[in-house]
Parts: structure tokens; C-alpha cells; sequence
């Protein structure tokens, strides 16, 4: 009998940062299994997480399905999960500041209006939760993906699955249909097909969808044909893109796809993309930019979490996360005022004063005075 001795490939998590990395990012992770993390990129050690909530409540409903921030200042966080459940999270004192259930699905978009928190399902339900009574309506079902417009908060934009969720912008005191997009003109008599993965405001009056059909478009809501104004489409048989999430900053459009990492397009001529982002091993779950524009955050079903150069196409930074990463949020890293650090002791400790000197008044033979008095105990 002959023995053959089978040898089993082991997975290698590699973490890797480049030394010319040196933003001061924190990265907020969701993932498949319902773990929330934090990631210090800038920190001594650049690749310890830390667990923001604990795991042992989490189950195989958990999963974080969207998280969105829930102010300018991006100082709270809002996550929705696949149970229905919906946390607001206070990054500053980071701790749960409320959670609730939402619908009947679970949540693909969140955000705020005019300070109410907007919970958009799967189900095609948009709840905005107001007191004393929320309000409630249909956008339809088989939704993917829901966006308010950081420009104006009393805009919503909306995309799913068939022609019956093709884009559509919403507006939100009046729960009417400001927008609703026309799809691209039929092939031989056949309507093409519609599945907006994603959508996003690119300004007021610009939007942009990603679809699993390979496609992705711009809409004008002011021009009177409704169709795409600037769209890419793959014509190569060997490049069957399927996009999976998307992202903008200023004339620029970032995609990720399922299977060729992720691209960048310029909103001003999109027959060909301009930057393609290499490195991944899998879908690309989520994708955003930071403020300057100038870097990405990726998360990937490979379990890695990276940080792109957005011009230079370069991987700065990466980071294996154990579990699959459905959401990556970042936020640059800003050391408190003293003045703050002092109020939050002087708070905590009201018995203890203390004594605050300026250095051009101060006096040379009251310091040494004071510096040999002895410490009472």
C-alpha cells in the first residue's frame, strides 16, 4: 500500500505598512460576524485592533451591513445590521450612545435629516425616526443601497435590484419622487438590465450608481432626458467587471469590483477608467476617501483592510482583520486641546486645583518659594 503524505497550505496573514505612510488615520471596521473594530495605523504598534463592543453578543444575524457617519464633525458613528438593529456609537467617548429595530429587513442605508436618523431596509421601508411618532413609507422592494445628500440633508437617493428600482432621488419632508432616471435605450427591442449595487450623491445635482452588470453611470437630476450623462461600460469579453461598491470625491468616481480590485474614473470623460488599485483577492465589500481625497479605504472578503494612495495607486497599508470586513469607515486622528484634557480632570477630581502661571508675569522668588514648600498629605 503506498502512503502519500498530503500537504495542506496554510493562509499567511502578512500585515504590511509603507514607511512613507504617515497620516494620522483611524480606521473603523464592520464585519460579516458583527465585530466592531479600531485600527490605529499611526500608532506604535500600527496593526492592534481593538474590539469596540463586546463579541459574545453576537450571533450569525449580526452582521454590519452599512455604517455612515452621523455628523459633520464625524464624531458618531451609525451602524446598521442585517437583525433590523441600528446603534448610534460616540466616537469621542467611545461607548453606545442608543440602539433600536427598524423594519422588517435588513438596513442598507442610514443617515441624518435635519437631526432625525433616516433607516432605509431592504424591504423598500424608509423609517425617519422622529419623536413623537417616526414617519414611514415605501421606496419599493429588492433595495440595495440608500444615501442622503451631504449637501442638502433633505435629499435621499435610492437604487436596488430590476427596472422598478432603477435611481431615484427622494425628498424627504414630503416622501415624493424629485428624480427618477430612465434606463439606457433598449438592444434590439430588449430592455437592458438594472441593478443599482450602489448609489451615491457626487453634489446636489449630480448622482452615480455601480451595478453587478458591469456598469457605471452618471445622472444629471436638472437634464430633461433623465438617461446617464457619463457611463463605462466593459467591451472586452475577457473583463467582465461586476461592481460591488462605490465612492466620490470631487471629479473623481472610486469603484470597487468583485474581482479585479478596485478602479477610479473621471466624472469628465468615463469611457476608460484612469487608476486601477491592485492587491485584492476578493470582493471589495466597501470603499471610501478621506476628506483631502488623497487616500482609500478598502475592505475586502480576503479579510484584509487596506489604505490606497488614491493618485499614485500605491498600498501604503494593510492589515488582516481575522474576520470579513463589510464596512470600513476612516477619520483623521486629532490630539484634544490641553485646555479640554484639563476640564475633563478637573471633572472628574473637583477637590484638586490647580494653579496656572504666566510665564512672562510670573516672579522668580515665588516660585522658589513655592517649589520647597512641603507636599501635605
Amino acid at each position: 500500500m503506498e502512503i502519500r503524505k498530503v500537504n495542506r497550505m496554510k493562509f499567511a496573514s502578512v500585515n504590511a505598512k509603507c514607511p512613507s505612510y504617515s497620516e494620522n488615520h483611524v480606521l473603523y471596521v464592520g464585519a460579516h460576524t458583527g465585530s466592531f473594530k479600531r485600527i490605529n495605523p499611526h500608532a506604535d504598534d500600527p496593526f492592534k485592533q481593538e474590539n469596540l463592543q463586546p463579541i459574545e453578543v453576537l450571533n450569525k444575524t449580526s452582521k454590519i451591513t452599512c455604517m455612515e457617519f452621523g455628523n459633520a464633525d464625524r464624531t458618531e458613528l451609525l451602524i446598521g445590521r442585517a437583525n433590523r438593529c441600528v446603534k448610534v456609537f460616540d466616537l469621542k467617548k467611545e461607548e453606545s450612545i442608543s440602539n433600536f429595530e427598524v423594519g422588517t429587513g435588513e438596513v442598507v442605508g442610514l443617515g441624518r435629516s435635519n437631526g432625525c436618523i433616516v433607516v432605509g431596509c431592504a424591504d423598500g421601508t424608509v423609517q425617519i425616526v422622529k419623536y413623537p411618532e417616526p414617519v414611514k413609507f415605501s421606496v419599493g422592494e429588492n433595495l440595495s443601497r440608500l444615501h442622503l445628500c451631504p449637501d442638502d440633508e433633505r435629499l435621499m437617493v435610492t437604487g436596488g435590484k430590476l427596472l422598478k428600482q432603477i435611481i431615484k432621488v427622494w425628498d424627504l419632508e414630503t416622501q415624493q419622487v424629485l428624480f427618477q432616471a430612465r434606463n439606457v435605450k433598449k438592444v434590439l427591442e430588449l430592455e437592458q438590465h438594472v441593478w443599482d449595487n450602489d448609489v451615491v450623491f457626487v453634489n446636489r445635482n449630480v448622482i452615480a450608481s455601480c451595478s453587478r452588470h458591469g456598469y457605471v453611470r452618471v445622472y444629471d437630476t436638472r437634464g430633461a432626458t433623465r438617461r446617464p450623462v457619463q457611463g463605462f461600460t466593459s467591451s472586452d469579453p475577457d473583463d467582465q467587471l461586476a461592481f460591488s461598491c462605490l465612492a466620490s470625491h470631487g471629479d473623481y468616481l472610486y469603484a470597487g469590483t468583485t474581482t479585479f480590485g478596485a478602479r477610479a474614473f473621471d466624472l469628465r470623460r468615463m469611457k476608460n477608467h484612469i487608476h486601477v488599485y491592485k492587491g485584492f483577492t476578493g470582493t471589495v465589500t466597501s470603499i471610501r476617501v478621506d476628506p483631502s481625497g488623497n487616500h482609500l479605504f478598502t475592505g475586502c472578503l480576503d479579510r484584509y483592510v487596506r489604505v490606497h494612495h488614491a493618485h499614485r495607486t500605491a498600498l501604503e497599508y494593510r492589515c488582516y482583520v481575522k474576520s470579513k470586513p463589510t464596512q470600513v469607515l476612516g477619520i483623521e486622528w486629532k490630539e484634544e486641546p490641553e485646555v479640554y484634557k484639563q476640564n475633563a480632570v478637573e471633572g472628574a477630581n473637583d477637590d484638586i486645583v490647580y494653579i496656572q502661571s504666566d510665564h512672562e508675569g510670573s516672579d522668580a522668588e515665588y516660585e522658589q518659594m513655592f517649589s520647597k514648600m512641603p507636599t501635605v498629605k
